[in-house]
């Protein structure tokens, strides 16, 4: 029988995208699952099943709680989502217990299932279950696409760079949009989605206390409807920008990390989304460009959604209790 272990980063600095993929598995998974998380948060608890269990680390690089349960046989395969851990923790850690390990890049580790729903291909061994690709998005199933709305002649920008964004990036992004409103003076409705916690938000309320024209949404727990009522994204190339080849919502990626730039060159590359730099004039030219060519939208919108299908969760859940079955763990 299946004990599935969860151990995920969901602090202020993880952000909340590991949390959101293991979550939109566990969905697909009716046995109880044991939840370890660094983060105490309401937001989290309320989302997890009443049948699971919660159990918090002391630090974020901790699996004190973890090695305790597979010690005493409480949990016989753990799905693992956090960039703190070394490899060479990961790999002694899959000595214990049956491992599957999201990844974002190309690192060889010695476990037995890996993860990547990015189109990057990574180098496995033979007796790796590996899950790579787009179609193994791990996105909601309650994500909804309004195929009736034209998002064509409208003008809502979405701006997601993260719900923390400790960068700031939104910031630039904001600055561009106003310049672009004030010169062909059109009203351009931009909606912001940040975190409770995220270090950007008073600079984000102060730079719009004197406009309609921004907006800003704080712990939004479905993105449907802001989806399906925008007509482009600026975003990072994470978990959301899946959501959004998934909707059909076209997006500008810009990078926040050496990851997120070889990420951006490949759903470039499929041509899935447009670029930018971290610049506002950059930024500038990028949104007007997209907005001024329907034909540009149409064919991000047609081959990101050739690219996920929101099946992904449902593949990986059938993959862990499939490695279950095989191995009757």
């Amino acid at each position: 029988m299946l004990k599935l272990g969860i151990r995920l980063a969901n602090s202020i600095n993880s952000g909340r995208g590991h949390f959101e993929r293991c979550f939109s598995i566990s969905n697909h998974i009716s046995q109880k699952i044991i939840w370890f998380l660094d983060y105490e948060s309401d937001f989290f608890e309320s989302r997890i099943a009443k049948k699971d269990e919660i159990f918090y680390e002391k630090k974020n690089n901790d699996l004190k709680l973890v090695n305790s349960f597979i010690k005493n046989q409480k949990i016989n395969f753990l799905l693992l989502d956090s960039y703190i851990f070394s490899k060479e923790t990961i790999n002694n850690l899959a000595k214990k217990i049956p491992l599957c390990l999201f990844q974002d890049k190309k690192d060889n580790y010695n476990i037995q299932m890996v993860i990547c729903p990015h189109p990057i291909v990574l180098e496995v061994s033979n007796n790796q279950v590996c899950l790579n690709g787009p179609k193994f998005s791990p996105i909601s199933n309650k994500l909804m696409i309004d195929n009736k709305k034209s998002k064509n002649d409208n003008k809502n920008i979405l701006i997601s760079m993260g719900a923390y964004d400790s960068l700031g990036v939104t910031l630039n992004v904001m600055k561009a949009v106003d310049n672009i409103a004030k010169r062909i003076k059109t009203n351009i409705k931009t909606t912001i989605v940040l975190a409770n916690g995220s270090p950007i938000i008073e600079e984000v309320n102060l730079f719009i206390k004197n406009s309609i024209n921004f907006k800003l949404l704080v712990n939004v727990k479905d993105m449907s409807k802001i989806y399906n009522n925008s007509t482009i994204a600026i975003g990072a190339p994470g978990l959301s920008h899946l959501e959004r080849l998934y909707i059909g919502l076209p997006t500008i990626l810009i990078a926040q990390n050496k990851i997120h730039e070889l990420l951006v060159e490949k759903w470039v590359h499929l041509n899935c989304a447009l670029k930018s730099k971290n610049t506002i004039p950059t930024i500038e030219k990028i949104i007007c460009y997209i907005i001024e060519s329907k034909k540009v939208r149409n064919e991000l919108i047609r081959n990101g959604r050739k690219q996920v299908d929101g099946k992904g969760s449902i593949r990986i859940a059938k993959s862990i209790l499939m490695y279950n079955k095989k191995y009757d763990i």
